[in-house]
């Protein structure tokens, strides 16, 4: 009897999941996120429980109070180094969102699905290490996007003037405006 006691425990014990790194934030619906907090590189897959949000901020480092380091003469250099991260496909899920700020979070490249974030009206992907080029198509397809900041990352400015004019209702920044 002992042993089928202690086989059950045990059992239930890895039956059970444990609960999600955001178990707290999941029924907001305007959330902040620095992921030193914690002691996060990048946006982990449990970013997909938070169903509920509405706006999103992710960065590396608490939202206030930080500090631009590099100087914006160093940028280039940021964009081209190493220790490139990507978001997971679970941020797809977060179909309520419509504002969402990702900034200096090393991110490379976005999802092939991001035009799943289809109520995003502001989007603020500054300080990352995007080509535009490569990611204009998917940016495109966000049919209510109203606001775009793209500061920090490779921009050619000839391609977003033309998509602004063809778009006059996005507001785009970009750097030397």
């Amino acid at each position: 009897m002992k042993n089928l006691f202690f086989l059950a425990i045990v059992i239930f014990t890895f039956s059970c999941k444990p609960p999600h790194i955001f178990k707290n934030l999941e029924n907001k619906k305007v959330v902040y996120i620095s992921l030193n907090k914690y002691e996060l590189e990048s946006v982990p897959k449990d970013i997909g429980h938070l169903k509920d949000v509405r706006e999103l901020y992710i960065s590396r480092d608490s939202m206030q109070g930080w500090s631009l380091y590099p100087p914006i003469s160093a940028i280039d250099e940021l964009v081209d180094s190493p220790q490139f991260k990507k978001l997971p496909e679970e941020f797809l899920t977060l179909q309520k969102l419509e504002k969402l700020t990702l900034h200096g979070l090393d991110i490379s490249r976005l999802p092939k699905d991001f035009y799943k974030l289809r109520n995003l009206e502001y989007l603020d992907l500054s300080m990352n290490k995007l080509t535009i080029t490569n990611e204009i198509s998917k940016l495109k397809k966000l049919k209510k996007l109203k606001y775009l900041d793209l500061v920090g990352n490779r921009v050619e400015k000839i391609q977003i003037e033309k998509w602004q004019t063809e778009n006059p209702n996005i507001e785009i920044k970009y750097g030397k405006n």
